[in-house]
């Protein structure tokens, strides 16, 4: 027993030897023994242990009360300026040294809270009393409830200003670092999330960035020897602090694609309602009570993500792998954080380093996702390539085989149109069929009766191309058989109509039907919604268009057409034609016209017909450029 007494009473004179010593300034030294605290109302001072908050050593908030304690210089002059460091108090104070104010937080007198502010002050080197015993004495008040109270953080530090701010400088450098990663991890995102706007992960994850950046610059130093409001440091770190958390939970949802329960809805939106309070003029008590609200909102929000990660875990989701790490790392140091904030006030910071961890894997996580989605869309594009190339592979063997298809027909509709040049008893004839596509709906034929009779047959089918041609087809075969058994044109239109009726929707049909008789020097003709035919006599050469109209067929059930006469003389020619006469466009929109068809026809009298329809349409294809818009069909008969 006695010699562990006599050990204790030696570490007793060692502690007190060590304390009793003069300091050295020239070195930064912590002041943790000799202390003591006077609460106000009271007389005597007592013992008490600094970077301790004062409620856990038996005060009751409200505080009042001043800090003191005695340290020798050396009889030889400090080299530096000199300086303590007393981190941060709570939650204000007025400093003396020597009974001389060297500086002060907040307001003791008419009382103003700066709990957040780091207390650095200089000593002047005038106010020291070497080789004697100098008193530090410090005036703190705390009122807000839930404060530890005091020089609560860490234990006092005293020596060489210099070196005191050199080390507050390094701590913000480290905090300056992570801020410029945090502002990299903030644009690399909004620049994500620019170019691709369905990537809400990345706008949530840029926003927490964001967020992080103005929660940690109200704790650099440097802010508080800027002279930037109290107000507005508070503002800024609570309110980044409390919505901080809420985004990277809107992040984990969008990242794994989940859509947001209520449950999840009310904490998010909780946590964005405790962070717009914060903008608004509290007190320290109100701003605490706020911070445990949002502390259990955290712990709601832990246990929103257990299930989330477990279910994209079983799934075996990279990214809930990728996501573990970082989000595992900031609960570990948040948890420690908070412990310690609540029970000592000594709180590490170390959820930034969390913080940062989750960022980065969460950036990562996204690029992953990213890489994914392109390799996915890589293998689409390949997929659809290939059906692309078998489908347009299929399609040129059906177009070929529609080509060759319409050839055939092409060429049956030119075996059943017949390419009239030469003579039919007393008549010149020549005709012109050019169809704009490879099957037209025009169609022109004709029909012998006798030797003195001569019947023709001139057709337009509204449209043109496959369905256009069948239809002339159906037109052919109903003349011939009918002009075998009629030989008035108007009754040959209104049969023709009652046939064509039956099976017409859309492809309506304008006609027309002449009869030569040659035996009485007559021309009988019928129209049906057809462009007349224009009569040209050598005394006086003046192309007229001869009347009438009609109704179209297949408009109506029944017709009942005109056959209109006229006496044939030697030398009458008869020009007959469809629209895609008269209709040519030029360049300018504007229409060949039935006065520039008759000008060729005046101007070319003296032509036989085959002259004259190459004439025709050569000027009928300079005009239009040679871009003919309709098929084009026309006939020209001489009496002989």
């Amino acid at each position: 027993m006695k010699p562990i007494l006599f050990g204790y009473f030696l570490l007793c004179l060692i502690a007190f030897d060590l304390y009793s010593n003069p300091i050295d300034p020239e070195k930064v030294q912590p002041l943790n023994e000799g202390w003591e605290y006077k609460h106000e109302g009271r007389e005597n001072f007592q013992m008490i242990l600094p970077g301790v908050g004062l409620t856990s050593q038996g005060f009751e908030i409200p505080i009042k009360g001043v800090y003191r304690v005695r340290v020798e210089y050396p009889l030889t002059s400090p080299t530096g300026s000199q300086g303590i460091f007393l981190d941060r108090i709570q939650s204000a104070d007025k400093v003396y040294f020597n009974d001389k104010l060297i500086g002060k937080t907040g307001d003791v007198d008419s009382y103003s809270a700066a709990w957040f502010r780091s207390r650095l002050y200089k000593i002047p080197l005038e106010w020291i009393e070497k080789g004697k015993s100098n008193t530090i004495r410090i005036e703190i008040e705390c009122r807000e409830l839930g404060f530890h109270c005091g020089i609560f953080r860490s234990i006092p530090k005293l020596g060489d200003f210099d070196e005191l701010k050199d080390t507050l400088i390094q701590e913000d450098a480290l905090q300056l670092v992570l801020i410029v990663l945090f502002l990299g991890v903030f644009l690399q995102q909004s620049i994500s999330y620019s170019l691709n706007r369905h990537s809400r992960a990345s706008i949530f994850l840029s926003l927490s960035a964001f967020l992080f950046v103005f929660w940690r610059i109200p704790l650099l130093h440097k802010m508080h020897y800027a002279e930037v409001p109290f107000g507005l440091l508070t503002r800024s770190f609570f309110s980044s602090q409390s919505v901080f958390p809420a985004c990277i939970l809107y992040f984990l949802y969008a990242l794994f694609r989940k859509k947001t329960g209520t449950a999840a809805k009310i904490v998010m939106k909780s946590s964005l309602v405790i962070g717009s309070l914060h903008l608004f003029e509290l007190d320290g008590t109100q701003r605490v009570l706020l911070v445990y609200a949002w502390e259990g909102l955290l712990a709601f929000m832990a246990v929103l993500l257990i299930p989330m990660f477990y279910e994209e875990l079983r799934k075996k989701v990279m990214e809930a792998l990728i996501m573990v790490g970082g989000v595992g790392l900031l609960a570990v140091f948040a948890i420690i954080d908070v412990v310690l904030d609540n029970l000592t006030g000594k709180n590490m910071f170390l959820s930034q380093y969390g913080f940062f961890a989750l960022l980065i894997s969460g950036a990562v996580s996204i690029s992953y996702q990213n890489a994914r989605a392109h390799r996915e869309l890589k293998k689409l594009n390949a997929n659809l390539e290939g059906k692309v190339e078998q489908r347009t592979a299929e399609l040129r063997r059906q177009n070929r085989i529609l080509h060759e298809e319409l050839e055939m027909a092409a060429n049956l509709q030119t075996r059943l149109i017949p390419q009239l040049d030469g003579r039919i008893h007393r008549l010149s004839v020549n005709s012109v069929y050019i169809p704009v596509d490879q099957v037209g709906g025009d169609f022109l034929d004709y029909h012998i009766l006798n030797e003195k009779k001569v019947m023709f047959i001139l057709c337009d089918v509204l449209g043109h191309g496959v369905a256009s041609a069948l239809v002339s087809s159906m037109l052919k075969v109903s003349f011939l058989e009918l002009s075998r058994k009629l030989d008035e044109p108007s009754k040959i239109l209104s049969e023709l109509n009652n046939r064509m009726f039956q099976v017409l929707e859309k492809n309506f049909i304008s006609a027309l039907v002449c009869l030569y008789d040659l035996e009485r020097d007559e021309f009988r003709y019928s129209i049906a919604g057809h462009p007349p035919p224009v009569l040209i006599r050598e005394e006086p050469a003046e192309p007229e268009f001869l009347k009438g109209r009609g109704m179209i067929l297949g408009m109506m059930k029944t017709i009942e057409p005109e056959t209109y006469t006229i006496a044939l003389k030697t030398g009458d020619r008869f020009f007959f034609y469809t629209d895609g006469v008269t209709e040519a466009l030029s360049p300018q929109r504007e229409i060949f016209g039935e006065r520039r068809l008759l000008e060729v026809l005046k101007n070319n009298f003296s032509r036989n017909p085959r002259n004259l329809n190459e004439e025709i349409l050569s000027t009928v294809k300079s005009f239009s450029s040679s871009k003919i818009p309709d098929d084009l069909t026309y006939l020209t008969v001489d009496i002989l």
